[in-house]
């Protein structure tokens, strides 16, 4: 069991570095703050670091993806605590922008995508979502 143990060890202090990103609030209410704690965590789970920046993905487990809006609404609500993760969504979304006029992709020059995908299915357009990485 020892292998396992530093990666579980880089990991942990990674999560809690992502929970303490952005201001801290605390009120009297214990109530209050729990949730607080909680939204907390939730988000460090939800948040992927990119490389344009801290990105939450939707869907978790089945998808965990990017999806546009849901990551501009996270960003937005999370605005006056981590505008950091706001600034990593746009420089995502900006990055993911059409530049092209697809059918299929449900895409025109400066449309948001909707979600994005990876793998098998994305590489042979057997779904729409596939976004090709650009630098």
């Amino acid at each position: 069991m020892t292998g396992f143990a530093p990666p579980l060890g880089e990991r942990d202090v990674r999560f809690r570095s992502k929970r303490r990103q952005g201001a801290t609030v605390f009120s009297s209410g214990r109530v209050f703050n729990d949730w607080l704690a909680r939204t907390r965590a939730d988000i460090a789970l939800l948040t992927t670091d990119l490389a344009t920046g801290p990105y939450p993905y939707a869907g978790i487990p089945w998808f965990s993806t990017a999806f546009g809006r849901d990551g501009v609404i996270s960003a937005l609500q999370m605005l006056w605590l981590n505008p950091e993760l706001a600034r990593g969504v746009l420089a995502f979304l900006a990055r993911c922008q059409s530049t092209e006029t697809s059918v299929f992709g449900d895409a025109d020059p400066g449309k948001i995508m909707h979600e994005t995908r990876k793998g098998e299915m994305a590489v042979l357009r057997e779904l729409p979502f596939g976004r090709q990485d650009r630098r």
